[in-house]
């Protein structure tokens, strides 16, 4: 078995992330009745653009499984091997002109917490945070796995 990027999860994440874009843009839509299912959408596709980064290849199987797991950007990342974190991080730095650090630290729970969030009394939550991290994480993977 081996490790490589996927680009089956890779453009799983890029659907989460047309629609969420679609939904924010569309001006007959009020983006505060929506902002938790697009926090969670956001966090969802970061989510899967870090398992797109390393997946397990069966030489004989047809389908593909990330190396990592779980839900908590920050562990997801850190998960990853050192080669494959230096990368995305440089690129996402790079491009987007922001620390990818905090902004996993900070938006790291965001699929979990957001999916319930009826069950949350008070805390607030990044929008443009979570939007930048989605845009630019999402980017940075498609790049890694073009290098590959």
């Amino acid at each position: 078995m081996k490790t490589e990027p996927s680009g089956r999860i890779w453009e799983a994440a890029e659907r989460f992330f047309k629609a969420a874009e679609a939904i924010r843009c569309n001006e007959k839509i009020s983006i505060e009745e929506l902002a938790y299912p697009l926090i969670v959408n956001y966090a969802f596709l970061c989510e899967l653009s870090l398992k797109a980064a390393e997946s397990k290849i069966k030489p004989s199987a047809t389908n593909t499984e990330s190396a990592v797991h779980g839900h908590q950007l920050k562990t997801l990342f850190h998960n990853l091997k050192p080669d494959t974190q230096n990368f995305i991080q440089t690129e996402f730095e790079s491009t987007s002109g922001r620390e990818l650090q905090p902004l996993l630290d900070e938006c790291s729970r965001y699929f979990i917490t957001g999916r319930y969030e009826f069950e949350q009394s008070g805390g607030s939550y990044n929008f443009s945070g979570i939007r930048i991290l989605a845009k630019y994480l999402l980017s940075a993977v498609f790049v890694y796995g073009q290098g590959r």
